[in-house]
This record gives C-alpha cells, sequence and structure tokens, in this order.
C-alpha cells in the first residue's frame, strides 16, 4: 500500500467513524433530561444524564501543582531530573489579587542517581513514580502551607496501570512509599477542608460509555449501544454535552477491590473515587475531572467542582484548561538540555578511562 493510500485510507476511517459518533450522540439527546431513576442502577447516581452548570464567581484559594522530568541513561547509572511547582492563586469576586509559587517562582530541578541493576521497565516504572511522589507529596505541602480551597492536579487522583511495578519487581517497595503520599495527600486536604480536583488533559477512559450502554441503553429498544463499541468518552460527549454542561457523575471503577489500583488503597479512600466530564469550551473536547466523594455527597460535589474548574477553564474557545494548572506546567517544564549539562559533566570528570556512555549515544555518524 502507497503512503498517500495509508493517508486516504486514515481521513476516510477516521471521518466515517467521527460521522456515525456524531449522529448516534444527535439520537442520544431526549435521554439528556430524561429521568434516570427508572432504570434501577447503583451505576447511576445522579437523576440526569447532562447537568447544566451554573456560573460560578471565583473566589479564595486556588492551586495547582504540576512537574517536569527528565532522565539520560549512563552504562552503569541513570541520572533523573525533576522539577515540581504548585502555582497558588488568590482571587477576589472573580479576579487574580495575588499569585504565589512553592516552593518558588523559580527554582532548580532535583537531581537523582540510580545505580541499580534495573529491567528497561523497571526504570521507567521508577522515573515516572518518583516523579509521581514529588509532585503529590508538593500537593500536600502546598494544602498546609497556603490551604487552598481547591487543589488541582495536572493527571489523575490515583497512579496509572503503567505506574505499577510487577510484583517480584525491585522498585516494588516504591509503590507502596507512592500509594502512601497520595494517602496522605487526601488526608490532608481532609483535614484542611481543601477539595482536590483533578484534571486529566487527554482522556482516553471509556467508563462513561461502558456504563451508558449498559445501565441505559441496553434497556431502550430504539438504541443500538454497540454503536459505541470503541469510543472514548471524550469523544462520544464532544458531540453530546454542549458548552457550560456537565455529564453524570460516576464511580471510577464499579468495585474498588477488584480494581488493579483502587484495591492498594484504603477502603475508605477506594470508595470515595468518583469523575465527571465537563465542556468548558465551544471547541474543545471535553474534560475529565476527577475527585473525592462520600456516597451521599457525589451530586453536589460535582457541581460545586466542575463550575469552579468551568471558570477557571474557558479563558479560550479552543483550549479548556484551568489556568492554575496551565501556570504550574509552565513554571514546572523542563528541558533536555537542562540534564545534557549535567551529563556531560559527569563524562568530564570521569576522563576516558570510564567507559560509561550508552552505545546509542556514541554513535561516531
Amino acid at each position: 500500500m502507497s503512503f498517500n493510500s495509508v493517508i486516504s485510507d486514515a481521513v476516510e476511517t477516521i471521518a466515517r467513524a467521527e460521522s456515525g459518533r456524531r449522529d448516534f450522540a444527535k439520537k442520544l439527546s431526549p435521554l439528556k433530561t430524561k429521568s434516570l431513576s427508572g432504570y434501577a442502577s447503583p451505576e447511576l447516581l445522579e437523576e440526569n444524564l447532562v447537568k447544566k452548570l451554573e456560573s460560578q464567581e471565583v473566589s479564595g484559594v486556588v492551586a495547582g501543582v504540576d512537574s517536569g522530568f527528565v532522565g539520560k541513561g549512563l552504562f552503569s547509572l541513570d541520572i533523573i531530573l525533576i522539577k515540581t511547582v504548585s502555582a497558588v492563586f488568590s482571587y477576589k469576586q472573580g479576579k487574580l489579587e495575588k499569585a504565589d509559587y512553592y516552593p518558588r517562582v523559580f527554582s532548580f530541578p532535583r537531581p537523582y542517581l540510580s545505580n541499580s541493576a534495573l529491567d528497561n521497565d523497571e526504570f521507567e516504572v521508577s522515573k515516572s513514580m518518583r516523579r509521581l511522589i514529588e509532585e503529590i507529596d508538593t500537593a500536600r505541602e502546598t494544602i498546609e502551607k497556603f490551604k487552598p480551597n481547591y487543589m488541582f492536579l495536572d493527571g489523575s487522583i490515583i497512579p496509572q496501570y503503567m505506574d505499577k511495578p510487577r510484583s517480584d519487581s525491585a522498585v516494588a517497595d516504591f509503590y507502596k512509599k507512592l500509594i502512601a503520599s497520595f494517602e496522605a495527600l487526601y488526608t490532608s486536604a481532609e483535614e484542611n477542608k481543601s477539595t482536590i480536583v483533578s484534571c486529566i488533559e487527554d482522556s482516553r477512559g471509556s467508563r462513561f460509555r461502558t456504563i451508558l450502554q449498559e445501565q441505559v441503553l441496553s434497556k431502550e429498544q430504539e438504541f443500538d449501544g454497540s454503536a459505541l463499541d470503541n469510543c472514548y468518552d471524550s469523544v462520544l460527549l464532544d458531540y453530546l454535552l454542549e458548552q457550560g454542561e456537565r455529564s453524570i457523575a460516576f464511580k471510577y471503577s464499579p468495585t474498588a477491590k477488584d480494581h488493579p489500583i483502587l484495591s492498594d488503597f484504603s477502603e475508605k479512600w477506594a470508595s470515595m473515587v468518583h469523575a465527571v466530564y465537563l465542556k468548558p469550551a465551544k471547541y474543545d473536547r471535553p474534560l475529565r475531572i476527577e475527585f473525592l466523594a462520600d456516597a451521599k455527597d457525589v451530586e453536589k460535589k460535582a457541581d460545586k467542582i466542575a463550575s469552579i474548574t468551568y471558570s477557571l477553564s474557558s479563558m479560550h474557545r479552543e483550549y479548556a484548561y484551568p489556568t492554575v494548572l496551565i501556570e504550574a506546567d509552565l513554571r514546572a517544564r523542563l528541558r533536555p538540555d537542562e540534564i545534557n549539562i549535567m551529563y556531560e559533566k559527569i563524562l568530564d570528570r570521569l576522563g576516558r578511562q570510564f567507559n560509561v556512555r550508552m552505545r546509542r549515544d556514541s554513535r561516531p555518524f
């Protein structure tokens, strides 16, 4: 198959799939306001599939944390640089009055050296876990220092599958430390009355779609739920939601004890992890938001969190993301040349008697 044929096929496949999903979403529109109580499902936590948000003026303190990291390998040593920054915005009647940063507005990345004999997959997992621990610990310290009303995280409110090492891995104990950091963050937020809001920039989740198929469409004869197979939540909801609307809130997993990550948390926290989708901008896909809530407070918490996130994320009609997280990302971003400086200095001091360069970094051509 020629290069141009592959491009043409890709364009045709995407256009056909998206057109079908758009048409199906239009058919689903009457379900947006239909009462869900008749479906008698424990998975349907609210009365309606879609809810219009009330506009909310931002007041108080809002914080966001993000991190940047780069890594470089020598034959017997791995180097990692991690930079984590919290942006702390103080608002009054919708206007930004003050911006603070933790640990500081300009800070040097923290270097880590590892001379453990790790397999490639273990090294990648250890890098990710170390970055996450730095980020989550910084979020906790920010809460304890600034007492923000909302603490925004860039990414999920729990670790992801790729962050969990094999059970026999040399870094398995490090994973336990990661879980402990997350639980310490939850506890600190609870004690300081700070609400954790996790935002996933490009979610590829399918939990909402699965709930819709299994709990609603399977009981509606005029809908063939299989039409949504292999469709991400954000794609479906891009057609179903209007700007300023949110989806029904839902549990992160139907059974926490069977989930590969949630099962590693205490029962209290595992049962509180929920998610909701919000469409803050007309020309951008919905944003997945994750939060902690008791079963009796899910709808109230979802309304509150979605409204404040909407207010912070609707500054641009084509890019919807909380401004405090955008600022944290800009402050924490690292460039590859920052680790190359350390890399070259190590090699210079070692001299030629030690052959520690990776083969891929020493090609003569």
